[in-house]
C-alpha cells in the first residue's frame, strides 16, 4: 500500500483544520490558512480589522492569551507504563493475555497529560468529574510555566537534576489572584471538551471564590447553550468558620454538556420509595397516581383532546372507552364540581392502559376519580404509548427523579467523605474530600454500560471509589481514567511515616483497597502510567552564538532519533498514543522467526497495529508477515533495507521510525 515515516508528534487541532478545509478549500494556500480570504468568505459574521478593539462581552484577564495558546501547543512528553504498580491485568506486554485492563491511573501533571490523550480519546469520554483546587489563597500546586510545561513538571517532582520547585501561594492581595486561577483552568477545560463524546457531560465542583468566573469561562469554552445548571450542595451543616461573618455550609457543582447529553436522573429518595407501597398479583411494587391533571394548565379548554369519558363496571372491575351495560359508571375529569378538568393522557394512552386504571369513589365528595399504577421496576411491562397528547412525567417508566438544584443529606457531607476515606487509609486526613455517595448521584445522571469516566484532578480518589461501587451495585461495565500530580507528603506527617511519599501513593492505595472483594465487577484492575519525556529527541531553539553548541546539537541528532534513555516498552506506549490507539488497547505477542511483533488492538479502533522494535528484521518476517487494509506495521527505519520497505509496502501500510 504505502510507506510512511512515523511522526513523533501530532497536532490535536488537525481534525478541525481538515473540516475547515473541506468547507472552505479556497482559504488554504500552501497548506496554511489565508485569514484574509477566510474573513471575506465569512461576510457579516466576520469582525473587520478596524473593529478589533471594540468593546464586546466576555471574560478577560491578564494572561488569557498565553493560556489560550497553551491549550493549542503540542505535547512534549509521553506516558510510560509502570508495570507492577497497578492492579491485576497489569503484567508487561510479554505476559500475553494479562495486559488487558481498561482502567488507567496516570501519575503526572494534568495539562500535559490531557494533551497526550487528545488523539487517542477524542470524543470517547462520556463523563468528566473534576474537583479542581479552589482559589482560596493557599498553596497553589498548579503554577504553570507555559513555555516549558514538561520541564517544569520534571523539576517540580525531582525527576531532573535541578531542585524540585515547591508549591507557591496565590495570595488574595496579589493583583493576579483571579488571573492565575483562570489561566490554570482555561487550557485544561478546553482540552477536556475535546475528549467528551457528543452526548458527554462535565461536572465541576467549585466554591464561592470562583463560581462566578467559572460560569463565564465554561460559557466561552462549552457554549452558554450547553449550560445545564448549577447544583448547590450542602455538605457541611455545621458551617466552616473560616469567614468572619458567615459560616459557609455549601459548595456548587456546575454542569455543562457537549451538546446532546440527556440526564438519566438520580435514584429515588426514601420518601419517594415509600410511595410504592402496593403490590400486584405478581408481587411487583407500584404506586398510585391521579389520572386527572392537577396544576396548570389543568383545564379542559387547555387540552380538549384530554377530556375523555371513561366507563367503569364495579362488578367486573373493568374500564373501557364505551358503555357496555347500564351498570357502567361514566367518569369524566372534574375540576371542582364541574366537568372542566382534563386527564394527563390522550385517548391512545388511555386505550392502551385501561388495565392499570383504578377508579375510586369518594363518599365525602360524592364523585368518582381515577388513579393509575406506576411500577417501581422499569422491567415491568407497560402498554403506555408515547402519543403527542400525553404529558405524564412517569411516561418513560424509568424509576428515577429529575435532579433538583439543591442537594443536601448526611451521605454527601464532608464528614461522611472523611469517614469513608479513613476506613481505607487511616493515616491521612484529606482536606474537604468529596463523598463517594455524592459522585454516585452524578454517575446515575450520566453513565451507561461501557462508558468511560475521567477525573484529571483525582486527589485522594473519591471518583474511582464511586465508579467501582456504582459498577457493582448497578451491574454496569465502566472504565475510568484518573490523573494526579504527585504532590509531596509532608515528611513529619503520619502518612509519610506510614510509607506514603506522595499523594499519588495514597490515591493508588485507595483504589486497591476499594477493589478488594469486588467479585461482581468484570475488570477491577488498572494500568499505572507515568508522565515522562518522549523517546524522540526534540529540537530546541537556542540563542547562543557559539558554533560549537550548534555542532553538538547536530551531532546528537546524527546519532539517531531517540534519546539516550529510550526503552522498548516506553516507545511501544508512545507509538500506541501517536497512532491514536487508547491506553487500554490489548497487546499481544507474535513470533515470526527471530523477530517478535507486538499486536495492538482495541474495541474502539478499526485499525490494528503490528509493531516490531528489533534492531534488524529477518528475512522470515519479510516473507511471512501478512497485512490487510486495516493493519499498520511499524518498525525502526534502521532495521529494514529500502528494498524490503518496498516489499512490505506491497502488503499494507508500513511506517518506520
Amino acid at each position: 500500500m504505502a510507506h510512511e515515516r512515523l511522526k513523533p508528534e501530532f497536532q490535536f487541532d488537525e481534525e478541525k483544520i481538515k473540516q475547515l478545509k473541506q468547507i472552505a478549500p479556497e482559504c488554504f494556500e500552501d497548506g496554511k490558512i489565508n485569514f484574509e480570504t477566510l474573513r471575506q468568505n465569512l461576510g457579516n459574521w466576520s469582525q473587520e480589522e478596524d473593529e478589533g478593539d471594540l468593546e464586546h462581552f466576555g471574560l478577560f484577564w491578564p494572561g488569557k492569551k498565553e493560556a489560550r495558546k497553551a491549550a493549542s501547543l503540542a505535547p512534549e512528553g509521553t506516558l510510560e507504563p509502570i508495570y507492577g504498580e497497578g492492579l491485576k491485568a497489569d503484567g508487561t506486554p510479554d505476559d500475553d493475555g494479562v495486559n488487558d485492563s481498561k482502567n488507567i491511573f496516570i501519575e503526572g501533571e494534568n495539562l500535559e497529560v490531557l494533551k497526550i490523550l487528545q488523539k487517542s480519546y477524542a470524543n470517547k469520554i462520556k463523563m468528566i468529574y473534576i474537583d479542581p483546587p479552589y482559589n482560596t489563597g493557599n498553596d497553589f500546586v498548579y503554577d504553570d510555566d507555559f513555555t516549558e510545561p514538561l520541564q517544569e513538571y520534571l523539576r517540580r517532582t525531582g525527576q531532573i537534576d535541578e531542585e524540585g520547585k515547591p508549591m507557591t501561594t496565590n495570595k488574595k492581595s496579589d493583583g493576579r489572584f483571579h488571573s492565575r486561577w483562570l489561566s490554570m483552568m482555561y487550557p485544561r477545560l478546553r482540552l477536556a471538551r475535546n475528549l467528551l463524546k457528543e452526548d458527554g457531560v462535565i461536572f465541576v465542583s467549585i466554591d464561592d471564590n470562583e463560581v462566578h468566573n467559572l460560569r463565564s469561562l465554561m460559557n466561552e469554552i462549552y457554549g452558554e447553550e450547553n449550560y445545564l445548571g448549577t447544583i448547590t450542595v450542602i455538605n457541611n451543616m455545621k458551617g466552616r468558620n473560616n469567614k468572619a461573618n458567615i459560616a459557609t455550609c455549601h459548595e456548587y457543582v456546575m454542569i455543562y454538556s457537549n451538546g446532546e447529553f440527556e440526564s438519566l436522573g438520580i435514584p429515588l429518595s426514601e420518601e419517594q420509595l415509600s410511595k410504592y407501597k402496593f403490590k400486584d398479583e405478581d408481587g411487583n411494587k407500584f404506586a398510585l397516581r391521579d389520572l386527572r391533571k392537577r396544576g396548570g394548565p389543568d383545564r379542559r379548554e387547555d387540552r380538549p383532546n384530554m377530556f375523555i369519558p371513561i366507563f367503569y363496571n364495579e362488578k367486573s372491575k373493568q374500564c373501557s372507552l364505551e358503555r357496555n351495560s347500564e351498570e357502567d359508571v361514566e367518569i369524566v375529569p372534574l375540576k371542582g364540581d364541574k366537568a372542566e378538568g382534563r386527564w394527563r393522557w390522550g385517548i391512545d394512552s388511555v386505550k392502551n392502559n385501561l388495565d392499570i386504571l383504578h377508579p375510586k369513589y369518594s363518599q365525602k365528595k360524592d364523585r368518582w376519580d381515577i388513579q393509575y399504577r406506576v411500577y417501581l421496576s422499569q422491567s415491568v411491562r407497560s402498554n403506555r404509548v408515547d402519543d403527542e397528547e400525553s404529558d405524564d412525567e412517569d411516561q418513560n417508566f424509568d424509576r428515577s427523579s429529575i435532579p433538583k438544584s439543591f442537594w443536601w443529606g448526611g451521605e454527601i457531607s464532608t464528614d461522611v467523605a472523611t469517614r469513608e476515606f479513613k476506613k481505607l487509609i487511616p493515616h491521612y486526613s484529606p482536606d474537604y474530600p468529596k463523598s463517594p455517595f455524592f459522585i454516585d448521584k452524578l454517575l446515575h445522571m450520566a453513565v451507561r454500560d461501557g462508558d468511560i469516566v475521567l477525573d484529571f484532578f483525582a486527589g485522594t480518589g473519591s471518583t474511582v471509589q464511586s465508579v467501582l461501587n456504582f459498577a457493582e451495585n448497578e451491574n454496569r461495565k465502566l472504565k475510568y481514567i484518573l490523573v494526579q500530580i504527585p504532590e509531596k507528603i509532608e515528611e513529619n506527617s503520619e502518612a509519610f511515616t506510614a510509607g506514603y511519599k506522595t499523594l499519588t501513593d495514597i490515591t493508588v492505595d485507595r483504589i486497591k483497597q476499594v477493589s478488594k472483594n469486588k467479585d461482581k465487577i468484570n475488570d477491577i484492575g488498572f494500568k499505572y502510567m507515568k508522565l515522562s519525556t518522549s523517546n524522540f529527541r526534540k529540537w530546541k531553539n537556542f540563542e547562543s552564538g557559539e558554533v560549537s553548541i550548534l555542532e553538538d546539537k547536530l551531532e546528537l541528532f546524527a546519532q539517531g532519533v531517540f534519546e539516550d534513555k529510550w526503552s522498548k516498552n516506553k516507545l511501544l506506549s508512545e507509538i500506541i498514543l501517536l497512532e491514536g490507539h487508547p491506553l487500554h488497547s490489548a497487546i499481544g505477542d507474535r513470533d515470526l522467526g527471530k523477530n517478535i511483533i507486538k499486536t495492538v488492538s482495541s474495541d474502539t479502533m478499526e485499525q490494528s497495529l503490528h509493531i516490531c522494535l528489533d534492531a534488524k528484521l529477518e528475512e522470515s518476517l519479510i516473507k511471512e508477515l501478512e497485512l490487510d487494509s486495516n493493519q499498520t506495521f511499524v518498525c525502526l527505519d534502521s532495521a529494514i533495507s529500502n528494498q524490503d520497505k518496498l516489499r512490505l509496502s506491497d502488503k499494507g501500510l508500513i511506517k518506520t521510525i
